[in-house]
């Protein structure tokens, strides 16, 4: 049997009185700082979860702005093409529309130059036609002699005049 003298007595108090300040100065610190710990651990979790959720807006967002930038490069290359294509199709159109007026202009020129040689060489037709009468009719000549003249009168207007218009 058991045998329960004062010094067993004794080592029971002091194993509750042991215990009881173990309790109070050791396991409620300990326990206090491990909670303290646990609440930290758990408080750097959620804020880096909040960072990481914030992390993934600013992620979106800065993805927008790129997709908007993008967008509008694209639309501002679109509008200066146009811009471009427009210009030079107005630079185009103005150019043909002086060459046709400087084409009219020369081909008015050449008709009023070809007017201007067509009556001189009338002019010199008519007055080598009143030399050639005047010969004619000084001279009196015979049918052949008046053939031979009309044809040296021909051929000295083809040199002299219709030469210089072909």
């Amino acid at each position: 049997m058991v045998n329960i003298n004062t010094t067993m007595l004794w080592q029971l108090v002091n194993f509750f009185v042991l215990l009881f300040l173990l309790r109070k100065f050791l396991y409620s610190p300990i326990k206090e700082m491990l909670d303290k710990r646990a609440a930290q651990i758990n408080g750097d979790l959620d804020d880096a979860e909040a960072r990481r959720e914030e992390a993934e807006e600013i992620k979106a967002e800065y993805e927008q702005k790129l997709k908007n930038a993008r967008s509008e490069a694209q639309e501002i290359v679109d509008n200066a093409e146009t811009r471009a294509n427009k210009k030079a199709k107005d630079i185009i159109n103005k150019a043909e529309e002086r060459a046709e007026n400087l084409k009219a202009k020369k081909l008015e020129e050449i008709e009023q130059a070809k007017k201007e040689a067509a009556a001189e060489l009338r002019d010199s037709i008519a007055d080598y036609t009143v030399l050639a009468a005047n010969k004619l009719i000084q001279e009196q000549l015979d049918e052949d002699k008046h053939q031979q003249m009309v044809m040296d009168f021909i051929d000295q207007l083809d040199k002299e005049k219709l030469g210089e218009l072909q």
